[in-house]
């Protein structure tokens, strides 16, 4: 078949005026429904809502004490207290009925009970002293909520106190989310090398849901024109909005593009935004459809950029972007001059500044958004960042949140996972970022991160007790972490005899490799050249990738038979391994942290028997000496 070309992207500016135009044509009518009052939280409201009752309804008392009229206590003092008999006044609790012939309360602290039943009072009061006047908080006929307002819990409150029992709110536009393509499934006992499970829906589904609108997964459809044509022409017929997941870029089985060109309008087939560009934005039977890109970034991207803004204008909201703030780069990010682009970023807080650490910007890298942070934007025509700019970054969290976090910048461990894992018990959150040693070094270097993990062979043989004096100055410390067992990752049974690294030289044997600058390349170099071995003669010894978890489940696949990594991670992956030696894994701190309540949660966690604990489960580790400050610069 042949392939589909996008229409001329439309520039990212002109989106918001393609979307009014959409909406001002759409033929969804944001008409009222009616619910009950607790049944209200967060919807919107369709017109202002008057009290149809005061709060209170009646004079109350506002503390425990008496009640009496007021001008029986005037000229009472320490000197000359004046008595009230027992007739003249009645107890009251907080909220009670004041009675008609009292206007006044005094508070139990000031009474002074006599035997017979009268009082002393030592203080004046003035006239409707601590009573509710009627109305108080809420006056009949007092506009509680105005229109268009997104209801809260405590809107919910201040409605019943207001008597009112019903409430008419926006009736919420139904949106089809309709998935598409061969390889997609719902369940995951059907996986299989090919298929895909459907998450795209759900993440949509629930944003809308979030947002306020009322969103449907219809059935997974295959890349069939005519049956996918009939999916989507009936949707917009009963819908507000159609979404359709996937098939809207370029390829033989892409054919949202056309059925809505068929059917209806296109306004957009892709957005000069990168990841996300192959979006489209058209209309059938009035009704806007969206068509988002596969990959979950993509999918992430275009809808915030455009499903959002349609939403939200249904329900009369406006559209408020995420928090801005600004942040140092810990490294260079480049764009291609072409696109809007969006970079998801780690956040923490060193030196009073916000650090930003870029993350994967792999489009169908999911993760990536779970771990952010915040999105920074590179806008088009620009050539990128070097390190240490000032960028604005778009906040995912809570700005107390990241002032909490630990940044750590450096070699990989899945330790760190469970480090971060115990750390929230105490509130605090362990941020990292994996670029192996040297990255880790140079983001230290650079105040761009609190802690660094390294594993790097010096000259003499040790490891890392040099790293201080040659790169770094007397304001960091080396901190010892744990001893792992470094070797080959091999399938179970071992089926290729793979028995140590001169194997990799072999003509049926496929290596897979860490990144430049990691602790496991340096050592591996070493030992290659030590032993003689020629790295043009080790097939894949160019693959390279960013974790020991990566090297792990690409051994696991059939086309690669051996990679190297830490002992634990084979464990994790039921893989087997050809042990090749030890070595430590130490963390370099920033002084300055040392002492801080974030740093001694870290060594708190470090030295706790349930970390240790898990390191025990997961093997390949040796522990001693872990948390203790083993070199400073001399």
């Amino acid at each position: 078949m042949r392939r589909k070309v996008y229409l001329n992207s439309v520039d990212l500016k002109e989106i918001p005026g393609i979307i009014d135009k959409l909406i001002s044509e759409s033929k969804y009518n944001n008409s009222p429904e009616v619910l009950k009052t607790t049944k209200l939280l967060n919807r919107i409201t369709f017109e202002a809502i008057y009290a149809k009752v005061s709060s209170p309804f009646y004079n109350a008392a506002a503390m425990d004490g008496i009640t009496l009229k007021a001008s029986l206590t005037y000229g009472a003092s320490e000197t000359n207290p004046v008595t009230i008999s027992k007739q003249d006044y009645i107890p009251v609790n907080t909220g009670n009925v004041i009675p008609l012939k009292y206007d006044a309360v005094v508070m139990i602290e000031d009474v002074i009970e006599n035997s017979d039943g009268s009082i002393n009072l030592i203080k004046s009061v003035r006239p409707f002293q601590d009573i509710r006047p009627i109305g108080e908080d809420i006056v009949q006929g007092d506009m509680v909520l105005p229109k268009n307002h997104k209801i809260r819990p405590v809107d919910i409150s201040a409605l019943l106190s207001a008597g009112i029992k019903e409430v008419k709110v926006i009736k919420k536009p139904l949106i089809a989310i309709i998935p598409t393509g061969d390889e997609i499934i719902n369940d995951i006992e059907e996986l299989k090398a090919g298929k895909i499970i459907d998450s795209n829906s759900y993440y949509i589904f629930n944003e809308l849901e979030l947002l306020g609108g009322k969103a449907k997964i219809l059935s997974i459809q295959e890349d069939v024109f005519d049956t996918l044509e009939k999916v989507i022409v009936e949707a917009t017929n009963t819908c507000d909005l159609v979404i359709i997941g996937a098939g809207s870029s370029a390829g033989t089985k892409d054919f949202a593009k056309s059925i809505v060109e068929k059917n209806g309008t296109v306004y957009v087939h892709g957005i000069g935004i990168k990841p996300g560009k192959p979006t489209i934005i058209g209309e059938i039977n009035n009704t806007p459809i969206v068509g988002l890109p596969g990959y979950p970034v993509s999918t992430f991207i275009a809808f915030d950029i455009v499903v959002k803004p349609i939403i939200l204008s249904y329900l009369n909201q406006e559209f408020n972007s995420q928090r801005i703030v600004k942040a140092t780069l810990t490294k260079k990010v480049y764009s291609s001059l072409k696109n809007h682009e969006f970079i998801r970023v780690k956040l923490g807080v060193i030196d009073n500044r916000i650090i930003a650490t870029p993350l994967d910007r792999g489009a169908g890298v999911t993760m990536s958004l779970v771990k952010a942070d915040g999105i920074m934007v590179i806008d088009k025509n620009s050539e990128g960042y070097i390190e240490m700019s000032e960028v604005e970054v778009h906040l995912f969290r809570n700005i107390k949140e990241i002032e909490k976090s630990l940044i750590v910048i450096g070699s990989h461990d899945i330790l760190l996972d469970k480090v971060d894992d115990l750390m929230s018990n105490e509130k605090f959150h362990l941020s990292s970022s994996h670029i192996g040693s040297f990255g880790g070094i140079m983001a230290i270097k650079n105040r761009g991160c609190h802690i660094a993990p390294v594993h790097i062979l010096g000259e003499n043989g040790i490891y890392n007790d040099f790293i201080i004096e040659k790169y770094l100055d007397d304001t960091y410390s080396l901190v010892r972490g744990v001893t792992r067992i470094q070797g080959l990752y091999v399938k179970t049974g071992n089926p290729k005899n793979i028995k140590s690294l001169k194997d990799l030289e072999r003509d049926d044997v496929t290596f897979v490799n860490r990144q430049r600058g990691s602790g496991t390349r340096i050592l591996l170099d070493y030992l290659l050249e030590k032993e003689n071995i020629k790295k043009e003669n080790i097939i894949g010894y160019d693959l390279e990738l960013g974790t020991h978890m990566l090297v792990a489940s690409s051994v696991l696949d059939p086309r690669y038979d051996t990679g190297m990594g830490v002992a634990s991670v084979s464990n994790l992956a039921n893989l087997d391994i050809v042990e090749i030696g030890e070595e430590h894994y130490d963390f370099i701190v920033l002084n300055e942290i040392i002492d801080t309540p974030l740093y001694n949660n870290f060594i708190k966690v470090l030295q706790s028997e349930e970390f240790i604990n898990e390191l025990n489960k997961m093997g390949g580790y040796k522990i001693d000496n872990i948390g203790q400050i083993i070199r400073k610069k001399r």
